[in-house]
């Protein structure tokens, strides 16, 4: 069932399928609720846009470039999934943070000063000189609220990926959080990170995708399906690696800084450094 509400005064949810979005609009601190609804129906166009072409974004994106054919939003979540150059990578990879920043460019182009696209924790933000935004991250995806928040004054994307998220991952993070320019990149970035952030560990359990969705875009790849408790030194190991990975993004220009969590340990890289704040 679809339906588009406007939750409160500049704040409006969009509901269909897989997708659950809220928007949230303002110009110098005066909700905008017509421009919120506006940005609400629109993903709904996206959102077909995205399906109309699933057999495509189910490819492995190395075998991929983008197409005239293709529309915008399936462009944007092959060149943001590409930037990583993991075979392993798919364009849903990126799927629910390209959905956002449609959304977010699509309501500044017609309006407004503040806009925040949460697609269900894939969140794009457009900010003009002298707003902020204050946004919650969730780093333990099996927690329904958020445990940090991090101050964001600048047009951005965060995203967030690991077990018990929306999408499987190879790796062992409770969570891993991505701040970069754009949020398909983000959202990109989190599923290539959470997949980084692994170690070998009899605790770890790892079975063939297919097995638990069979209509999955990872067929024939084993991923995670429950970790156990593991030792400091694993612990270390998998931060470390996924560490590693978020350092070279930051490096190539790709992100703005990430954050990772295992097993409630927690690094941060980049802006979250100084940034992120746990609650």
């Amino acid at each position: 069932m679809t339906s588009v509400t406007l939750i409160k005064e500049g704040l409006a949810l969009v509901n269909s399928g897989p997708l659950h979005m809220t928007v949230q609009v303002s110009e110098r601190g005066a909700p905008l609720s017509e421009l919120a609804k506006s940005g609400a129906i629109f993903a709904l166009e996206v959102l077909k846009q995205q399906a109309d072409w699933l057999s495509v974004v189910k490819e492995r994106v190395l075998g991929l470039s983008v197409g005239e054919a293709y529309p915008d939003v399936v462009n944007k979540m092959i060149i943001a999934s590409l930037s990583m150059n993991d075979p392993n990578l798919t364009p849903l990879a990126a799927v629910a943070g390209a959905a956002s920043d449609m959304v977010a460019d699509y309501v500044a182009g017609i309006g407004a000063t503040k806009i925040i696209v949460n697609n269900g924790g894939d969140i794009a933000i457009r900010l003009t000189e002298g707003d902020s935004a204050t946004v919650g991250v969730r780093l333990n995806l099996m927690r329904p609220d958020y445990d940090y928040v991090v101050l964001i004054d600048g047009d951005c994307g965060i995203c967030t990926s690991g077990i018990g998220g929306r999408s499987f991952t190879l790796g062992v993070a409770d969570g891993v959080a991505v701040l970069a320019r754009r949020a398909a990149v983000a959202d990109a970035a989190a599923t290539f990170l959470g997949n980084k952030t692994v170690v070998n560990s009899p605790e770890v359990k790892r079975i063939l995708a297919e097995s638990i969705y069979p209509d999955t875009d990872l067929l024939g790849v084993e991923v995670t399906h429950s970790v156990g408790a593991l030792s400091e030194n694993e612990i270390e190991t998998a931060i470390n690696r996924g560490k590693a990975e978020a350092l070279m993004l930051m490096e190539r220009n790709l992100i703005l800084g990430a954050a990772i969590s295992v097993k409630d340990h927690v690094d941060l890289v980049g802006y979250f450094v100084k940034a992120l704040k746990k609650v």
